[in-house]
């Protein structure tokens, strides 16, 4: 997998993928986790083989740790690499601010049947800011399976 993400974003390692953000926007919790306010992360989820299933079967997941999460926008098709995809908005509260926060999800299937997902994070009053830097990164994706 390769892709592009601004160069003043940092990357850091997280247990299912890897995480982008500008300097600053990575916080570590108490748990020994961590956690960030903007930026994109990258991950790959079990999957089925079908895509708009495993999607749902994503989105419940995120929901039951995240249990401020709504859907915004139903799922909209879209194109990850040139593939298929799903891209839908939703709002939380981040567990870094107490703040309302927007986030993209994008995913698309892989040739093995897994999921690979782009999640964008920003605060709802940065959002449309960061609109641009997620799409441009969702569109740098490349797969090489």
């Amino acid at each position: 997998l390769r892709v592009s993400v601004p160069s003043n974003w940092d990357e850091m390692d997280a247990r299912d993928g890897v995480t982008y953000a500008p300097t600053g926007a990575f916080f570590r919790g108490d748990n020994g986790g961590t956690d960030f306010t903007h930026g994109v992360q990258i991950g790959i989820a079990e999957g089925s083989g079908n895509l708009q299933r495993d999607t749902q079967r994503l989105l419940n997941a995120f929901a039951q740790s995240n249990p401020n999460l709504r859907q915004q926008t139903s799922l909209q098709r879209d194109s990850i690499a040139g593939r298929n995809g799903y891209t839908t908005i939703l709002s939380n509260v981040s567990a870094v601010t107490g703040q309302r926060e927007r986030i993209a999800l994008s995913t698309t299937q892989l040739r093995d049947g897994n999921l690979l997902y782009v999640v964008g994070v920003a605060p709802q009053a940065e959002a449309q800011t960061y609109d641009a830097a997620f799409r441009r990164v969702r569109q740098s994706v490349q797969i090489r399976d």
